[in-house]
């Protein structure tokens, strides 16, 4: 079996550098990420051996260790580090037709045995040391292109006047856009500059001979999901979740911020920089790219209970039925179906009262711990990708909670002496808010309560933390579960729902390689 270019490769690679510039704690994690993506059986022995060996000849590690790491094989982590190895081992770089995982319920995904796989070339350029992964270059050549373009201002002023785009310079809309203070010809720019956008992302795919469609929120399907080889998001984030909501299968999502100086875009491939949409599709044809995944929580409702709403406490109209809907914007909104299979959410799941001020009562279960009754203003369960988002808002740390827990120490008795300054502080901060996010590939999902509830009936419990799956039993009257902010499910007392990651159902995405 031929494996010494992966274990030069690695292990050369991984000790060597990681002795010098960064000591034994790096070393030791890096060691224990491979020991998690070896393949079993066939070749552990030699690994082991290889490992042993390597270790104690690259780097100062005590002999003690040798057997914790040894030992840390047989744990048998599904990690996303080993998700992505998994990729790159493939015999097709396009994510629909790669590796043959051996798929376990208990495990997920495990590497295949076949020595074949693991001879694999892997040139030198496929390695990038900073983030300590390899990846394969990106080769794709699709076929059928299917653009969801974002919903512009204007599109959306028409619709609300149930006014196709033909009757744009009507006197009744504009004067009604007037009235509400609405400047017309600033929707009129925006709303080309969109134009323009898709029209330049249309011609430079047609110079490959691509078909292509277009389609808006309110006529984008599954169908039409399932039609494209490949699907451009032009807009923002929020256009990005739109278009990434219907994709069940290994079909990759590209996001295109087409105003960067209204969306952060962090799910675009260029961010806020403003680039020529031909210039990056362009980048994307010609292979100048690394394959990506980004995890998505499945949402599974497994009991459906009350669908009534109870009677309104106050004078104001609202339905005594509760509504499965998804949200446009503040005022938009279209009713949908009961959910009669699983949803997949990018982001975030927020699970709660309709209401600010009620408060959520639910049993919880995390993993395999016990099921807890718990009362709070709702909690959140995200992605790697959501984790910048809600998830690090509920949690963030600020300077002036930080601040006055020093104060407080002082006054207990602790020293703190003139170090401990207002930079000090920030920099405690930014280093706790760091750790909050995490990889968007990572195979876990973070939950985060909001204001639980402690007392003698409540117990205290974690308010955060990781988890692989979540069963919630709700006990609410009027809650819903709202799925990337858009998508909201009825969630009242007795419906259970169980939130858990897949691998399968991971988004297949792109990082560029040059900005």
């Amino acid at each position: 079996m031929k494996f010494s270019r992966f274990s030069t490769l690695l292990f050369g690679k991984f000790f060597s550098s990681s002795a010098s510039s960064c000591g034994l704690a790096f070393a030791r994690s890096r060691a224990l990420l491979l020991m998690n993506v070896v393949p079993t059986n066939s070749i552990r022995f030699a690994f082991q051996q290889n490992l042993t060996r390597l270790i104690s000849n690259s780097i100062d590690i005590p002999v003690v260790l040798i057997p914790e790491l040894l030992l840390s094989y047989s744990k048998s982590i599904v990690s996303a580090f080993n998700f992505k190895i998994g990729n790159l081992l493939s015999r097709s770089s396009h994510p629909q037709s790669s590796l043959h995982p051996q798929t376990f319920p208990s495990m997920g995904l495990v590497l295949d045995e076949n020595p074949a796989v693991i001879s694999l070339p892997i040139a030198q350029e496929d390695y990038d040391s900073t983030l300590g992964l390899i990846r394969k270059h990106g080769e794709f050549a699709p076929k059928k292109v299917l653009i969801v373009s974002k919903t512009t201002r204007l599109q959306y002023e028409l619709h609300r006047a149930k006014l196709d785009i033909s009757h744009v310079h009507d006197p009744s809309f504009i004067s009604r856009l007037r009235r509400r203070g609405t400047d017309f010809l600033e929707l009129k720019r925006k709303h080309e500059m969109q134009t323009s956008y898709i029209d330049a992302i249309v011609r430079e795919l047609k110079k490959d001979n691509i078909d292509v469609k277009v389609a808006t929120r309110t006529d984008y399907t599954k169908d039409l999901a399932l039609w494209g080889d490949l699907i451009i998001s032009a807009g923002g984030d929020g256009t990005f979740l739109t278009a990434a909501s219907k994709v069940r299968n290994a079909t990759p999502v590209i996001g295109i911020n087409t105003d960067p100086i209204g969306s952060e875009g962090h799910l675009c491939l260029t961010g806020k920089l403003r680039r020529p949409a031909d210039e990056v599709i362009r980048q994307f044809l010609s292979g100048d790219f690394y394959w990506t995944q980004r995890q998505r929580i499945r949402v599974t409702i497994t009991k459906v209970g009350d669908t009534e709403s109870p009677p309104p406490v106050a004078a104001g109209k609202r339905s005594r039925e509760s509504k499965a809907c998804n949200f446009f914007s503040d005022d938009e909104s279209e009713e949908l179906e009961p959910p009669v299979e699983p949803m997949l959410a990018l982001n975030e799941v927020f699970i709660g009262e309709s209401h600010a001020a009620r408060v959520s009562y639910y049993e919880v279960q995390v993993d395999d711990g016990p099921l807890l009754k718990q009362k709070s203003s709702g909690m959140t369960v995200c992605t790697g990708t959501g984790s910048t988002s809600w998830h690090y808002n509920i949690n963030r740390l600020n300077e002036q909670t930080v601040g006055e827990i020093i104060r407080i120490m002082g006054d207990m008795g602790f020293k703190s002496n003139d170090e401990i300054n207002d930079k000090v502080v920030e920099e405690i901060c930014s280093r706790f808010n760091r750790n909050l996010i995490f990889e968007p590939s990572a195979h876990k999902m973070a939950f985060s309560v909001r204001d639980p509830v402690f007392n003698a009936t409540f117990p205290k419990a974690s308010p955060r933390g990781f988890a692989r799956k979540i069963k919630v039993k709700s006990r609410c009257t009027h809650a819903h579960l709202v799925l990337d902010g858009s998508t909201s499910i009825p969630f009242n007392h007795g419906t259970e729902v169980v939130l858990e990651l897949i691998p399968q159902d991971a988004l297949q995405t792109v990082i560029l390689k040059h900005v």
